[in-house]
């Protein structure tokens, strides 16, 4: 009888733990519908600020997101092929903030491995914040010229 019992309660806690693995996954990489862009936009600025609660606070608002999934966004923001925040970056040399000729100095600079030069020269170019002008270098590619 004590067998049985413990045997039941052993099946609905295996059935307990893979409902809630299979059905009860979310999707990381879920896009949120509140998250326009002119949202994305801010939360840039606050997170190129070093406004990192701020972001969190504007992300939630936005999209609803629980605390630990808004921090774990902002957190990986300007991460090259992670976050947002890199692709939002990488628009300011077609916004006209980049000439041809300061994103083949940038180039020049990434292929000579002299990194930390091309994030100034980015910075300095764009008006880009450290941040994003890191995340812009890290995923430079030399063979496309940016």
């Amino acid at each position: 009888m004590i067998l049985r019992l413990l045997l039941i309660v052993a099946i609905i806690i295996v059935l307990v733990v893979l409902y809630g693995r299979l059905v009860g996954r979310r999707d990381r990489e879920r896009a949120y519908p509140g998250l326009t862009e002119q949202a994305r936009a801010s939360i840039s600025r606050e997170i190129s600020a070093g406004r990192k609660v701020n972001a969190i606070k504007l992300y939630r608002e936005a999209t609803g997101a629980a605390l630990p999934e808004a921090k774990r966004v902002v957190d990986s923001w300007f991460v090259p092929g992670k976050g947002p925040g890199v692709e939002d970056a990488a628009r300011s040399w077609t916004d006209g903030r980049l000439t041809p000729e300061a994103r083949s100095r940038i180039s020049g600079l990434v292929a000579a491995g002299r990194r930390e030069d091309a994030m100034v020269l980015y910075a300095e170019a764009t008006g880009a914040s450290d941040t994003e002008a890191q995340a812009i270098i890290r995923s430079w590619d030399t063979s496309q010229d940016f």
